[in-house]
């Protein structure tokens, strides 16, 4: 099992590299071709993207990988694709919803009431790619996985590069060109799926146990999201969106914490799903332990490497965005240490207890941004993030030994 687990990530931690590549080799090209301001109104955007994306997806692809262990594969396939219709009907009420109070959503977000309707699209392009990624993950194909992530990262880095330099949209360039390749992989991602046999005729048969598994989890997806991401709502709102562009080049770089862990956390969930169907609750705590150890070290070699990491990736100007590293990175290995832990609460479809726990972390969040903002500036809410993921991984790890032991 161990050599499966290296063999896996070693293939999902290549993948997972060369993606982030991308918005880190778009850096020095977004910070030549945009103002700091613009910049900072990209960052918002995507938060906005990320924010309403629960609402679309339903969490259907979490759902899918759980029942992959359990179902056979007529009745997965009958599971999929009523997941996928949901969603779709999901898209359309949102998209009706927003479109009717675009000005006054676009007056709360600050932004441009030309993109309100487009970000719901946007949210609707993740779904299919992260469905197909999920089942890849869950047969354990990380060839697969990591063809179909690659052509996607080149196309994206591409077709941004064209817009943004050649053609000089700006960040609307670059929008485009990330959401583009998105519309053409959920086409080609469609197909994968009927080909794989994973879609046939559309079926309402199994709505009750996607709703009663995903809807719970949309709160801890937002919550999930406004603890990643409402520090950017704050600066924009009491600094402005310059502060938003510098912490977002911070944001990006410390986030090589996260490329680990998830290419950890990828490789090791569907291992994990299978240990706990089989009850070997103790191989689960050494591995788990083993990990604990691992993102540490690496979260270590990752702030010594501070220096060398802006040299590469970060043109001078924007240096002072180094005051934030250290800050968010500690955050980034806390939420590692979250991820590892919450795949527990996914299997036993605890996803109720997790919502509360997740909105219970938000609201933390949100007083120590709006505290903390104000005390200390902009550095104030790296604090608020990394106290707010040290405070949550602790709460899911105490209910997480509780479970366990349980099940012994």
């Amino acid at each position: 099992m161990i050599k499966l687990l290296s063999k896996n990530i070693v293939l999902y931690g290549g993948t997972n590299a060369l993606k982030s590549l991308v918005p880190l080799l778009m850096l020095p090209i977004l910070t030549a071709h945009l103002t700091l301001s613009d910049f900072g109104v990209l960052s918002i955007v995507e938060t906005t993207i990320l924010f309403v994306t629960p609402f679309i997806m339903l969490n259907i692809n979490a759902a899918i990988n759980v029942e992959y262990f359990k179902l056979e594969h007529v009745k997965l396939k009958e599971y999929v694709t009523n997941a996928l219709i949901l969603s779709l009907l999901a898209f359309m009420i949102v998209i009706t919803f927003v479109a009717i109070l675009r000005e006054q959503i676009a007056l709360f977000f600050d932004i441009d009431i030309r993109l309100i309707v487009w970000i719901i699209i946007f949210a609707m392009l993740r779904v299919v790619s992260s469905v197909l990624l999920g089942l890849y993950q869950s047969r354990q194909e990380a060839t697969h996985f990591a063809f179909f992530t690659l052509s996607q990262t080149v196309f994206d880095f591409a077709l941004s590069y064209i817009l943004v330099v050649i053609y000089q949209f700006g960040y609307i360039g670059r929008l485009e060109g990330i959401y583009g390749v998105y519309g053409i992989f959920s086409i080609v991602g469609v197909y994968l799926l009927v080909r794989m046999d994973y879609i046939g005729n559309i079926t309402f048969k199994y709505t009750k146990d996607i709703l009663n598994y995903g809807v719970p989890l949309i709160p801890h997806a937002v919550s999930g999201t406004v603890m990643a991401m409402s520090d950017r709502y704050f600066i924009s709102y009491y600094i402005g969106n310059d502060e938003v562009g510098l912490y977002t080049i911070a944001y990006q770089i410390s986030a090589l914490m996260l490329l680990v862990s998830m290419s950890v956390n990828q490789a090791w969930s569907p291992m994990l799903f299978k240990l706990l169907k089989e009850k070997n609750i103790q191989k689960v705590m050494q591995i788990t332990v083993y990990l604990f150890i691992i993102f540490t070290l690496i979260g270590i070699i990752i702030y010594f490497l501070e220096g060398l990491l802006f040299q590469i990736f970060v043109d001078e100007s924007f240096y002072q965005a180094k005051e934030y590293f250290g800050w968010l990175l500690i955050g980034f290995i806390f939420q590692s240490f979250y991820f590892l832990v919450t795949n527990i609460l996914f299997f036993e479809k605890k996803t109720k207890l997790l919502a509360s726990m997740t909105i219970i972390g938000a609201s933390i969040n949100i007083v120590l941004n709006y505290f903390f903002i104000q005390w200390y500036s902009v550095i104030g809410v790296a604090y608020a993030t990394a106290i707010t993921w040290f405070l949550f991984f602790l709460l899911v790890l105490l209910v997480d030994i509780k479970l366990l032991k349980g099940n012994k």
